[in-house]
């Protein structure tokens, strides 16, 4: 079990490399059980370390999954992280939050022009993570799918597979 403060929780996301997601899904299934911790996770978007970042959207990734009524009170801080973290895995598991929450039209517009820069990323994760979060957000959202899908139509022949099969299967749920 994970002590009580955020050195602690921050701990538990540390060392490692960034092809591991640690003990991402331990400390998020903590926070699950006690939200109280919520706000110490919060902070790992703070650190220098890339994989404490890294790992702290993963672990608010899977709580958006899960419990995504948690994260209410920190969409504001999200918004902030999506725009302002440059990390590959940051970005992709922030986008999956994305599409997992409750966003008001407000919140989307703040949004959109990030994820729609995303869809430019060299990280093939990065695109396709953004393409599914753009899908649920145009599901969600109708007023928001034809700029959602104009913008995700210009994947259509990317050069990798998994971006193209992402855009195939958003688009015809889309259209």
């Amino acid at each position: 079990m994970l002590s009580q403060n955020k050195k602690d929780i921050l701990t538990e996301l540390a060392g490692g490399d960034l092809r591991s997601d640690g003990k991402a899904n331990d400390v998020a299934g903590q926070i699950i059980e006690q939200p109280v911790l919520l706000r110490d996770l919060i902070a790992g978007f703070d650190s220098e370390n890339e994989i404490i970042r890294m790992r702290t959207a993963h672990a608010v990734e899977v709580i958006s999954r899960n419990n995504g009524d948690l994260l209410a009170g920190y969409k504001p801080r999200l918004i902030e992280c999506i725009k302002n973290d440059s990390l590959p895995e940051t970005r992709w598991h922030l986008a999956q939050v994305f599409g997992n929450i409750s966003l008001s039209d407000r919140e989307i517009k703040a949004i959109l022009p990030v994820l729609f820069e995303f869809l430019s990323s060299g990280t093939v994760l990065v695109k396709a993570w953004t393409i599914v979060c753009l899908g649920d957000i145009a599901r969600e959202n109708p007023k928001f799918a034809k700029e959602i899908v104009k913008h995700i139509s210009t994947l259509e022949a990317d050069p990798s597979a998994a971006v193209r099969n992402r855009v195939k299967q958003v688009l015809n749920y889309l259209t």
